[in-house]
């Protein structure tokens, strides 16, 4: 009876620890203002970010001069993202946090 006292908190705790983690696990979409030359600028992006940690969706709009990233904010910050697109000589002018939807 001990033993199964036992095993049942153990497992309590670990749904509690299994769901504290996954609630770390949340996603923000950022919309970076960046000059966008060419196609070439838009492959270059849509090449090396999609590979940056925590990297969910990638959109690259070259009339707006945007890229559009949705990412888990417990692996990576907008702002390191936007070194990421810097460091490919693409000009990044500023950004701002898009609104998404939260899933139920």
């Amino acid at each position: 009876m001990k033993t199964l006292k036992i095993v049942c908190l153990l497992m309590l705790a670990f749904c509690w620890v299994t769901k504290a983690e996954a609630a770390n696990k949340e996603v923000k979409t950022i919309v970076y203002h960046a000059t966008l030359h060419c196609e070439s600028c838009k492959a270059k992006v849509e090449k090396n970010i999609p590979f940056e940690k925590g990297v969910k969706n990638l959109d690259v709009n070259l009339e707006k001069q945007t890229v559009t990233i949705t990412f888990r904010t417990d692996k990576n910050t907008p702002e390191k993202l936007q070194k990421a697109i810097e460091k490919l000589n693409i000009p990044v002018s500023g950004f701002e946090e898009q609104k998404t939807p939260s899933a139920k």
